[in-house]
């Protein structure tokens, strides 16, 4: 899934950036109270500006973990939907750093060539965004 990370990342940094100026305490006291439509409205409010609506969202699934004297680890379960693919996703924020780690991508023409599938995939990304990525 390398690849497909590396081309999904390069194209979300600035939402999870976005992300990223959110107290880890507020997740944390968001997804122990399984208050899901909060979590949903700070993913919304930070792909606003950057997706076209309904291209990339929160998938209503949030874990956290602690590790003694470390940052909590918050996980957002996320998909990005397009006519030409759809990814499953999580986005893990945590004190030192984030990530992300794909779950699945799905292409709705698979050509075979997985240089073509990863163009097709960078190509919907592109046409989803509201402004080219810097």
């Amino acid at each position: 899934m390398w690849p497909y990370e590396e081309i999904l990342a390069r194209h979300i940094k600035d939402v999870v950036a976005d992300l990223c100026l959110v107290e880890a305490s507020i997740f944390v006291s968001y997804i122990y109270k399984n208050l899901q439509s909060n979590i949903d409205a700070l993913v919304a409010s930070s792909t606003e500006l950057a997706f076209k609506e309904g291209t990339l969202y929160y998938a209503h699934g949030a874990d956290m973990s602690f590790e003694w004297g470390k940052s909590p680890a918050v996980v957002l379960d996320m998909e990005f939907v397009h006519h030409l693919t759809t990814v499953f996703f999580k986005i893990v924020l945590h004190g030192f750093y984030v990530g992300i780690a794909i779950q699945r991508v799905l292409v709705s023409e698979k050509s075979g060539c997985e240089a073509l599938d990863l163009e097709t995939f960078a190509r919907a990304l592109s046409d989803a965004r509201l402004s080219p990525v810097g």
